[in-house]
Order: C-alpha cells, then sequence, then structure tokens
C-alpha cells in the first residue's frame, strides 16, 4: 500500500467517523471478523475517503496513481475523478459499483511508457500498466466474489491507462470501467445491504448481501438495487438456491423516485405481461430489499409499483397502490418451545419464548444414552444421536435406527429432512421416507468452496437455516462457514437426490478457540460456541459478514440451543440448563437436563 500513498499530492484524506464498521476477507476464502464486545458493536469507526485533484506538474503515472485514489469516492459521481479524465473518457467511464480489490500492498503502478512526435520528440501520448494481487472482486451492482487459486495465474490482475498530453498537463484518455481498489479503500467505500429472492418453492424470502458504497446517492442506491433484483447477481446464492420473481426481459423503464418514505419504481418490458401472483412476489423482493437502514435510519417504508408509468394495485388494496406489506416473509425460524432430556430418558418441552422459561411438560420416553437431539420445525419428528448413531421417528413414537455412523451433530429442514455431519461429512436424511426404500437412504451432499472446487471437510458441525435454503457448517475446528443448498431433485423410480452446498465467500477463521457447535438466531445470524467447558466462548455472527459481537458465558457450558425471540439456553457439563434472557449473558439456572434443543 505504501507505493500507492507515497506520493503526497495524490494521497488522500482519511476522515474517521462513527458508524457501521465492514471488514473484509482477508485473502481467498477466508473472512476475518472483528470481535466487537458488549452494546457499543454497532458504533464502529470507518474511514470516508476525501480525494485530491490533479496536480499541475504531475507524471503520467502520478496522474494514475491520483485518478486511483480519487475514484474511491463516490462523492457526487466521483466529481473530483473525473478530472483526471480527458473530456470523452469523462463521459465514457461508467463503473457502477464494480470493483476490483487488491490485496497486500496493490494495486501496483508501474512505469510510463510514453510516445513522443514532432521534430522535438515531445511527449504526446502514454500507456500506464496496474497490477497486484487480487483479493476479490464486485460484480456490477456489488455482489462479491473471490478469485480462485487452483493456477499460479489466477488471482492476478492487469489493466492499461491510455494518457495524452494536453497542453502541459496529461489527462487519461481510457480508464477501465472497474474500480481498482486496496482493501483499505474497499472498507471505508461499502457497506453490506441485503438483496431479498425467493427460495426455489417461491414460499420465503431469502437475504442476498452485496456491498453498495456508502457515498452513493438515495436515487442511485435505489436504482443500482432494483437492477440487481431484475438481473439477480451470479454469487453463492444464484446457482439454484434462490431466484427472482422478475421475469427475463424485465427493464426499469426510469430511475426510481423518492417521496418521503415511499419508493417508486416504473417497469416495464416482459413484467407488463405477468399474473397478479407474480406481481405481488416482485413487490415483495422490492419492499424487503428497499426498505433496509441507511446510515442507522429508515430510507424506505413503502413502494409504489408502476407498469409502464400505470400504477399497479394490488387484490385488496382498495385502490390505493402504496404497499406497506408483504404477504411474504423472511423466516426466522422463533419458536416458543424448547425440548430436553432428563436422566431417566425422557423428553420433556417448556416455553422459552420472551425470555421467560416456563414450566417442564412430558412429552414422550425415548430412552437413555443420547446425546443430543433435534426437533423437526414442525414439532412432528425427532432425532436422537448415540455413540455416533442417528435413530428417527416421530416425536411419541418409535425411533428408528438411520443408516451411517460417525454423526456428530444434526439439523432439521423445513420439509423435515433431517441434515448430519460427521465422519462421512455432510448427509440429508429423508427420515418420513420409506426407512428401507431407496428414497430412505443417505444422501450424500458435495460441498463446493466459493471457487466452485470441492472441499473435503472435515465437517464437525452443521445448522439449517430457518429458509432451508443456507447452512451454516462448521469446516474443521477452527472455520466457520455458510452455504447455499442447491441442486436438490426428489427421488424418482428409486434414484436418489441430487444435493450439493455451495459455499459463501464469507467465512471466519482463525480464532482462538476450536468452534464446537453453531446455531442460527434469526435469519441473519447465528451463534456459535467455542472452546472448552472449562473456558467456553460464545459469539453471534452475522451471516452476511459484518461486525461479531461476543457474548459472555458461563463455565462449563457444553451445548446451546437458540431461537428468534426466545431466550439462549445452555446445558452444562453437569447436566443443568442455563436461560439468558436476551443474549447479554444474564445467566439463569433452569433445571437439571440434558441436550436442549430448540426445534430445527
Amino acid at each position: 500500500m505504501a507505493s500507492r500513498f507515497r506520493y503526497a499530492a495524490a494521497g488522500l484524506l482519511l476522515v474517521a467517523f462513527l458508524a457501521g464498521c465492514v471488514s473484509m476477507p482477508s485473502g481467498g476464502a477466508v473472512r476475518s471478523y472483528s470481535i466487537t464486545q458488549g452494546p457499543g458493536a454497532q458504533s464502529q469507526r470507518y474511514l470516508q475517503m476525501i480525494p485530491e485533484s490533479p496536480g499541475a506538474d504531475w507524471s503520467p503515472a502520478q496522474i494514475v496513481r491520483g485518478f486511483l485514489a480519487a475514484s474511491a469516492s463516490f462523492a457526487d459521481q466521483q466529481r473530483t475523478a473525473r478530472e483526471y479524465l480527458t473530456a470523452s473518457a469523462s463521459r465514457d467511464w461508467n463503473p457502477t459499483w464494480s470493483a476490483t480489490v487488491f490485496s497486500g500492498d496493490g494495486p501496483n503502478v508501474g512505469k510510463a511508457a510514453i510516445s513522443t512526435s514532432g521534430k522535438r520528440k515531445q511527449a504526446t501520448t502514454a500507456k500506464v500498466a496496474v497490477t497486484g494481487a487480487v483479493q476479490a472482486s464486485l460484480s456490477v451492482y456489488g455482489a462479491y466474489a473471490v478469485p480462485s487459486t487452483a493456477s499460479a495465474d489466477e488471482g492476478q490482475s492487469s489493466a492499461t491507462f491510455d494518457l495524452v498530453k494536453q497542453g502541459d498537463r496529461w489527462r487519461i484518455s481510457y480508464a477501465p470501467s472497474v474500480l481498482l481498489l486496496t482493501s483499505v479503500e474497499f472498507n471505508a467505500d461499502y457497506q453490506l445491504r441485503n438483496l431479498y429472492f425467493f427460495d426455489p418453492t417461491r414460499h420465503y424470502l431469502v437475504p442476498d448481501p452485496v456491498y453498495v458504497p456508502l457515498q452513493t446517492t438515495p436515487p442511485d442506491l435505489m436504482n443500482g438495487l432494483v437492477k440487481d433484483l431484475i438481473t439477480q447477481p451470479g454469487d453463492w446464492l444464484a446457482r439454484g438456491a434462490t431466484t427472482t420473481a422478475f421475469p427475463s426481459g424485465t427493464k426499469l423503464m426510469s430511475g426510481v423516485m423518492l417521496d418521503g418514505g415511499t419508493a417508486s419504481v416504473n417497469l416495464g418490458g416482459a413484467i407488463t405481461r405477468v399474473s397478479k401472483g407474480v406481481l405481488k412476489q416482485v413487490s415483495a423482493q422490492l419492499l424487503s430489499t428497499l426498505s433496509g437502514s441507511s446510515q442507522g435510519q429508515p430510507l424506505v417504508q413503502s413502494v409504489e409499483l408502476f407498469l409502464d408509468g400505470k400504477p399497479w394495485i394490488p387484490p385488496y388494496a382498495q385502490g390505493n397502490p402504496v404497499q406497506h406489506n408483504s404477504s411474504y416473509s423472511v423466516p426466522t425460524g422463533a419458536s416458543k418451545q424448547f425440548y430436553n432430556l432428563d436422566i431417566h430418558g425422557q423428553l420433556w418441552r417448556r416455553t422459552g419464548a420472551n425470555g421467560a422459561v416456563g414450566a417442564p411438560s412430558k412429552v414422550a420416553r425415548v430412552g437413555t444414552g443420547y446425546s443430543a437431539i433435534a426437533v423437526s420445525r414442525d414439532g412432528r419428528y425427532l432425532a436422537a444421536l448415540r455413540n455416533g448413531v442417528i435413530y428417527a421417528g416421530p416425536v411419541g413414537g418409535p425411533l428408528v435406527r438411520r443408516p451411517g455412523t460417525g454423526y456428530t451433530t444434526m439439523s432439521w429442514d423445513p420439509n423435515d429432512d433431517l441434515w448430519a455431519a460427521g465422519s462421512e461429512g455432510i448427509v440429508m436424511l429423508p427420515v418420513n421416507a420409506a426407512p428401507r426404500s431407496a428414497a430412505g437412504e443417505p444422501v450424500q451432499v458435495q460441498v463446493l468452496t466459493s471457487a466452485g472446487a470441492p472441499d473435503p471437510g472435515p465437517f464437525n458441525a452443521l445448522s439449517v437455516a430457518p429458509d432451508g435454503v443456507r447452512v451454516a457448517i462448521i469446516n474443521g475446528p477452527s472455520e466457520l462457514s455458510f452455504g447455499a443448498i442447491i441442486a436438490q431433485s426428489p427421488a424418482r423410480g428409486g434414484q436418489q437426490a441430487q444435493v450439493k452446498i455451495w459455499l459463501s465467500p464469507f467465512s471466519v477463521s482463525g480464532t482462538n478457540a476450536s468452534f464446537q457447535s453453531v446455531t442460527w438466531y434469526g435469519p441473519d445470524n447465528v451463534i456459535t460456541l467455542a472452546g472448552s467447558a472449562a473456558d467456553p466462548v460464545l459469539t453471534e455472527y452475522p451471516v452476511n459478514g459484518g461486525t461479531a459481537t461476543k457474548i459472555p458465558s458461563q463455565d462449563g457450558i457444553v451445548s446451546i440451543t437458540t431461537s428468534y425471540g426466545s431466550a439462549l439456553i445452555a446445558e452444562t457439563k453437569r447436566g443443568v440448563l442455563l436461560s439468558d434472557a436476551s443474549t447479554s449473558g444474564s445467566w439463569a439456572t433452569i433445571d437439571t437436563g440434558l441436550a436442549p434443543a430448540y426445534p430445527g
């Protein structure tokens, strides 16, 4: 980075402000989190780039350095960066939000290759190459990807700038449309926002994180987000895990208009010929995506959809085109009840909603010796783990031994299919299928890295998200990854389903304590247990890669379970259940008990 900022006149002023902190993967697919303790986790410092105009006597290389630094600022449509360009180059240069983020000291500006003309051999044109190792890339509107490292050449990037001399000053006549940023600039310039797409059945909305410029204007931000909904970014969730309701051929007819808290979106093309049901789904995506917050303040509270300039009125809206609510939602997985075993093999159920733990209610006898249980989200099925073997069946009914051994963790998806991880990798167990049919056999799940290469594991734990599309995975002892469940097709004619998990570029690694387990806490966060019973470590991680929060723990904790809006429940090595009403570390003893589990 020193080569980028050494020349003072071409540098940037770095000004710190209070706002949400965005950290970046430190290289490859590994995501580095800064752990923030206590309630101040949302008030972090970030750097805002203040660009500087070109100097009068700068060389071609200095002009390119200055342009790279100035282009990192989105203020006023990157007005200062355009001062480095010729008039025609400024008209052609349209980087949107696309960027290449360089690792280490990159990007590196090379020496200029200068061409001369005339009898006096005066310098008239020049070429300057910019190279470096790529840490990440952003597509047109913020979708994040890491480079493949399959060969020595991959993960490297180069770009060439053309310059001309206008009078006695150099100006850039051609600049790549992709921004070339240092990791420091990226952290200062971009923040995470969620797009919302549907699961393959179009029953649920699923958040898909993208990076957007901090300094972009609200209309530009809205336009970019809507364009991403129309043409879904090709990221980890777009390979079959999620889909957009916008039909191919939809066009954004004009810029999104903001009037108070209402965003007016005018669409045309193929969307004018779809059903009311599809328009309701499109409206749900728009409302959920545009109603995110900006700098801690609500930006949009409602959406008005226009088709070729004519307002679309939803069914039962009584003539009002403004939509404040949607019939489609993001599943939170919230449950008011959790389950646990006792030393006599009885299954108990009790309320854990609103932080208040209720009296236990006996459900059934399942037997002794089980180290963990999992209850399906609809409360119909129970799975129990004993000595690496899974037994599953209806709650209150007989538990049948499932094929395979060496399992360490279990999790249910919304379709009542059981997922398990262990020495045999990750498998899906269709528990409600006939135990001896091909459809009831374990389905081996292939895990792919964010670059698409097979990931051999080991996979020590997993937890399926409430939407059934995403999954959190403990990969080895010290890495937490997030993946998209894709390419799952129903078994036909005795054939097994084919299932893959495509990992997100966001992951956590290099923590001081080994991860033991992970559980979802609403649609956007997970809570992990790491370390040992003597020194347990509890941490809440945003799935989109935001700042993590450490939760004060209690000595002796060996397992945890959570549910959105309910108490955090923990088991100690002495068989005592603890509750924390608000993930603040205010632990209270509930009762004796084993293997607590909320549904999921």
